[in-house]
């Protein structure tokens, strides 16, 4: 099936003030991204460069989203920031949701450009607030085509360890997102 998909780029660029990493360890900081509806792409960011309280990334991704879940506003960004431990195992530190239809305001309103970089507060596991991530954007033209790996027609639930967080607000206001507005 031919389906119409927006294509948006994400530049991770850097995260600070996340008490719950130890930096002196030198642990494998990253940031896994996808998208809730719309596109079953997941992307991971290579491994953080550690500053003091500061991580820092410079990663550029691209996702192709349909179109018609970016009209209905079904689509959201899910950052997760994770740690990779030196005995190997995964903790989540902090996560993002961006809904997708509030940067395509800012970026019709031009408030947004290719070079703007938002910072938004991260929510912890335990649900407080404490850091931030600093973001970029992009928005290429919406085409008609098919994109491999995208199924549109796909049964999605709504993922367990997806609860806790906040809505991206570009003011940095947290506020607790509906269990049934986050999917997988």
């Amino acid at each position: 099936m031919i389906d119409y998909y927006q294509p948006v780029e994400i530049n991770i660029v850097s995260a600070q003030d996340l008490d719950s990493i130890n930096l002196l360890f030198r642990p494998t900081v990253y940031v896994s991204v996808s998208v809730t509806r719309g596109s079953r792409d997941k992307q991971v960011t290579p491994a953080a460069v550690c500053e003091k309280k500061l991580l820092r990334w410079n990663h550029r991704m691209k996702f192709y989203i349909e179109d018609d879940k970016v009209q209905r506003n079904e689509s959201v960004f899910v950052f997760q920031i994770k740690v990779k431990k030196f005995y190997g195992s995964t903790k989540v530190v902090g996560k993002l949701f961006v809904p997708l239809m509030q940067l395509i305001h800012l970026n019709e309103e031009k408030t947004i450009t290719e070079h703007t970089k938002i910072d938004y507060q991260v929510i912890t596991e335990s649900g407080k607030p404490k850091g931030c991530i600093c973001l970029g954007f992009s928005f290429g033209s919406v085409f008609k085509g098919q994109i491999s790996g995208c199924d549109s027609d796909s049964n999605v639930g709504v993922c367990e360890d997806c609860r806790l967080g906040a809505w991206g607000i570009i003011k940095d206001v947290p506020s607790a997102p509906c269990e049934d507005d986050i999917y997988a």
